[in-house]
């Protein structure tokens, strides 16, 4: 069993970004161990990859995502990393393509597969900035436009039902704000992350940069 980490949805220099634990095992191990073992986990989100590195499941503090945006699109950066060229993953909701561009990972899939996530659009960013806790009607995505003729948004989600306070970047809950608005958008995400989202046919490409730290040992 190999364990590694990335980051993902980072500032372009590398800064923030969403963490992500990813688990290389020759088969799955059970569900119930695999929640404990992400629940330990510092990092929001655990990734565990069968021995065909197609086949994943996805684990946060709390519970199993049927699909989820950044661990994927770290995982992919973890297996390339590792000399790996990952295609498509297999997860509960079905196969998701992976690629990467221009030094980004990129993955497809339909938004309906996100978790069902509230929109609330704020007046400002400042607005947005100002915000000290969970509203009440979490889980929820706040966001509001940075740049509205060029695509841009400032966001902030809030989901500790689901055991996340506050996701530092939510790439599923972007996606469906990028199939509500029906454009491509830029989202500065959390304390600085970037995720870049468009809406294609049949559902949503999801990007961003990734950085996986040199980790020694297995």
């Amino acid at each position: 069993m190999t364990r590694r980490t990335a980051r993902v949805f980072t500032a372009p220099e590398g800064a923030y970004g969403n963490e992500v634990a990813v688990v290389l095992t020759d088969e799955l191990p059970p569900p119930e161990q695999r929640q404990q073992v992400a629940t330990a986990a510092a990092e929001p989100a655990t990734v565990f990859v069968a021995g065909d590195l197609r086949t994943v499941r996805i684990h946060n503090h709390l519970l199993e995502r049927r699909f989820a945006g950044h661990p994927l699109l770290g995982t992919a950066a973890v297996l390339r990393s590792l000399g790996h060229a990952p295609s498509v993953f297999t997860t509960p909701a079905g196969d998701v393509s992976v690629w990467s561009e221009d030094g980004a990972e990129w993955l497809f899939a339909p938004a309906a597969w996100s978790p069902n996530a509230r929109h609330r659009q704020a007046a400002s960013p400042a607005e947005i900035e100002a915000i000290s806790g969970a509203p009440a009607d979490e889980p929820i995505q706040v966001w509001a436009w940075l740049d509205e003729p060029g695509g841009v948004v400032r966001a902030r989600m809030f989901a500790p039902s689901e055991g996340k306070p506050e996701d530092e970047a939510c790439g599923s809950a972007s996606m469906v704000l990028a199939g509500v608005l029906e454009r491509e958008l830029t989202v500065v995400h959390g304390k600085g992350s970037v995720i870049r989202v468009r809406p294609v046919a049949g559902g949503v490409n999801l990007g961003g940069y990734c950085v996986v730290p040199s980790q020694p040992g297995g």
